[in-house]
Formats: C-alpha cells, sequence, structure tokens
C-alpha cells in the first residue's frame, strides 16, 4: 500500500470568471420584504455545483436549522406564515410553483399576490419574510425537494408556523 499524506493533494484553483454565487433578480414589484436570487450553477464532466447560500459577498444570518423537503407529484403545502422567522427556500430541481400573499395591514403590498414558478429551470433562493403567507406546489410528474435554511430554528415545544387549508376562500388563489 502506498503511503499518503496531505502534501500529495492538490489545491484547487481560484474560479477566474465574473459569474456570481448568487444573483439577485431585480424585480421592483414583489412583496415587501421578499427577495429572489438566481442560483448560479457551475458544471463539469463529474456533474455540477450549486451554492445555495453564502456569506462570501454580503452578511447573512446563519442558518441554525437547514432541511430537505420533498414534494410528491401535485401535493400541495398551503397555507403557512411565520412570525419570528425568514424562510430561505432554495429551489433546484422539480416544477413547483410558488404563491405568496401579504396579509400584513402595515405592509406598503397589503393584500399582493405573487405566483413563482421555480425549480429545475428556475433555479432560486427565495426570502419570505415573516407574517408573508405562503404555499407551494409540485406541478411535475415527479417528486421535487428544496432546501429550507431558515433564519430561526423550529423549535417543537414552541412552533413558529401558523396554518390555513389550502382552498381558504379568505386567499384570492386556487391551487389547480
Amino acid at each position: 500500500m502506498q503511503t499518503l499524506s496531505l502534501d500529495d493533494f492538490d489545491d484547487d484553483k481560484p474560479w477566474h470568471d465574473d459569474t456570481p454565487l448568487l444573483e439577485d433578480i431585480s424585480n421592483g414589484d414583489l412583496i415587501a420584504g421578499v427577495r429572489i436570487q438566481r442560483l448560479i450553477t457551475r458544471a463539469d464532466k463529474r456533474g455540477d455545483l450549486t451554492v445555495l447560500i453564502s456569506a462570501l459577498l454580503e452578511p447573512i444570518t446563519p442558518p441554525p436549522h437547514v432541511y430537505l423537503v420533498s414534494a410528491e407529484p401535485g401535493s400541495i403545502r398551503a397555507w403557512v406564515y411565520h412570525r419570528r422567522q425568514s424562510d430561505r427556500l432554495a429551489y433546484t430541481n422539480g416544477d413547483i410553483r410558488v404563491v405568496l400573499y401579504d396579509l400584513r395591514e402595515d405592509s406598503p403590498t397589503y393584500q399582493k399576490l405573487d405566483i413563482l414558478d421555480v425549480g429545475a429551470a428556475n433555479k432560486v433562493l427565495l426570502t419570505i419574510p415573516p407574517y408573508v403567507v405562503h404555499g407551494v406546489h409540485n406541478r411535475g410528474k415527479s417528486t421535487a425537494t428544496f432546501v429550507n435554511m431558515p433564519t430561526n430554528f423550529y423549535d417543537p415545544k414552541n412552533p413558529d408556523k401558523s396554518r390555513i387549508r389550502f382552498d381558504h376562500p379568505g386567499i384570492p388563489y386556487r391551487f389547480e
């Protein structure tokens, strides 16, 4: 067996292009406080790599709790909101529709509805601030996944999640 040491490894070469890790998608018509960032994928013959969140270019609240969600074809996860956290949802596969509704009475976008189609064809990091109601629908024919990196951890003894049924008439959207 050949002897191996740490000196036998080669260091990665720096990236020498101008491709950002995350790229803000400017859309002045979004619900106040919502942020969409394009997730940039780098590929080579082995596969690809997509950065989901990074403090390299700007300070971020570190994610104290990270989890992967799977959504079966046709499934709907709606409606929810949080009081004490922002969701930071990374969508990289599948065909998912995300619907946001602003019920914050003091918001300049009160009662605004946003519809976003995300997943494999539109990889994004979506940041949803507290009190913005949201839901997701897997419109694809296969299981889709997404990662949540919220700004607060989930406390099972004091959950920060409020729900209402997906077909509630008070929200002006119908999942189809």
